[in-house]
């Protein structure tokens, strides 16, 4: 009997330690500055970035941004599908998108999960990017996005993740803050953004 007890207590030992491995292993955190450009992620499968490399820059159809209080944003790009920047010097700036406050919603922690069972219906292509300040991801918001994508996309759709944009940043800041934004009276640091030749430049302040 005390052999039986004593067997079933290791099995239980060594059952919680592989359970606590399982959930240790899927829940690393992710350093952007290491693994960008490097790969991207289709469902549960890792595959090697579209061409042109390096130095691509992609504007998804959505983009989740994970603040540095551990607050969850979205917002939805208005273009289809996706655009590519050409090999130039500008292919690592990101482009002036005109991107507002009201443009931007908060999710709330509890309901990542079904927010993007919603809103990943359609047949299209979705480009999703998880956008941080932080170059390393290692929240409970981060981890539960991450799986959620995972168990929601279809074999078409893919995501990345990198770190937010000038302009992101400072959006988000008007954001929160309640404040009325104005682009024309941003100082934007002409090296973090690019201002199209084909849209009204935005007047900077010298």
């Amino acid at each position: 009997m005390k052999r039986i007890v004593l067997g079933f207590m290791i099995c239980l030992f060594f059952g919680n330690c592989s359970k606590k491995r399982e959930i240790k292993e899927e829940n690393l955190p992710y350093i952007i500055s290491k693994n960008y450009n490097k790969k991207i992620i289709r469902g549960n499968v890792t595959v090697p970035p579209p061409p042109p490399t390096p130095g691509w820059l992609i504007y998804g159809t959505n983009t989740f941004i994970i603040n540095s209080d551990s607050t969850l944003y979205y917002f939805q790009n208005s273009k289809t599908g996706y655009i590519c920047g050409t090999r130039s010097e500008f292919d690592t700036i990101p482009h002036f998108i005109n991107l507002q406050p009201k443009d931007i919603i908060e999710i709330p922690v509890n309901s990542i999960t079904d927010f993007i069972k919603l809103n990943y219906k359609d047949d299209f292509r979705n480009i999703t990017f998880i956008a941080s300040k932080s170059d390393t991801l290692k929240s409970k918001i981060y981890f539960d996005l991450k799986k959620a994508l995972d168990l929601s996309l279809s074999d078409r759709d893919f995501y990345q993740i990198r770190r937010t944009t000038q302009e992101e940043d400072t959006v988000l800041i008007y954001k929160k803050s309640n404040k009325y934004y104005n682009s024309d009276d941003i100082r934007w640091d002409k090296t973090r953004i690019k201002f199209p030749e084909l849209i009204k430049f935005v007047k900077r302040k010298e």
